[in-house]
């Protein structure tokens, strides 16, 4: 009996035991699928990642920026004097070819006395009192060179102190229909020029219909 309830007693450890070693195996399988399904390093954070790489990239030089911005329409005169080539001078600004004149002529058109000279300077000024120190002939020359040689030769004698000029526009009998288009054109520029005081229909001697003379204002450097 004692060696029965020896056995018996070391059959119940026995069985304790392997239940036990039963129990630590599962653990460890358990733990074993744990450690295979975790990933081998925690994933980066999606920030620490995109700053990381951007670490390698070399930025892009940019060009400087062009701006296209609309550009100033020019005047009607400095765009004339674009499409003949020339060199607009300042003289050329605020000039146009149209506008009514006739309200501002007297003598039947032939004159023109500006508002703060006497009235009586154009009639002088046919008479002789005063002498041409220069002269401007615009045969051969279409409106539009005409118009920048008037404005040009204008500006020139006033610097150089010369104040009666005389302006050879021509009548008109090689202009087509026989118009006088540069007499009625020079006109039309001289009165819009602050610069001139007056100007008369040249006498016959001097070119009679087809010239004017010019009084122009006294600059300032040839009054010193």
């Amino acid at each position: 009996m004692r060696g029965s309830k020896v056995g018996l007693a070391d059959l119940k450890r026995l069985k304790k035991d392997l239940q036990a070693e039963r129990e630590r195996a599962a653990l460890a399988q358990q733990r074993a699928a744990l450690q295979k399904k975790k990933p081998e390093s925690a994933p980066m954070d999606d920030m620490a990642a995109f700053q990381r790489t951007m670490k390698s990239v070399t930025p892009l030089k940019h060009d400087a920026r062009v701006e296209h911005k609309p550009v100033a329409e020019p005047a009607p005169a400095l765009r004339r004097a674009n499409a003949l080539g020339e060199t607009p001078t300042r003289a050329d600004a605020g000039v146009s070819d149209g506008g009514e004149i006739t309200h501002l002529l007297s003598e039947g058109g032939t004159a023109f006395v500006r508002s703060d000279a006497a009235p009586d300077t154009a009639r002088n000024l046919r008479r002789g009192q005063w002498r041409a120190g220069a002269e401007l002939d615009l045969h051969g020359l279409r409106v539009e060179q005409a118009r920048h040689a008037l404005l040009s030769f204008l500006d020139e004698c006033q610097e150089h102190g010369i104040r009666c000029v005389r302006i050879v526009h021509g009548k008109g009998y090689n202009s087509q229909g026989l118009e006088p288009v540069l007499k009625d054109k020079a006109r039309t520029w001289l009165v819009q020029k602050a610069e001139v005081m007056a100007f008369s229909e040249a006498p016959e001697r001097e070119g009679g219909a087809g010239a004017l003379l010019v009084l122009l204002r006294q600059s300032e450097g040839s009054r010193k």
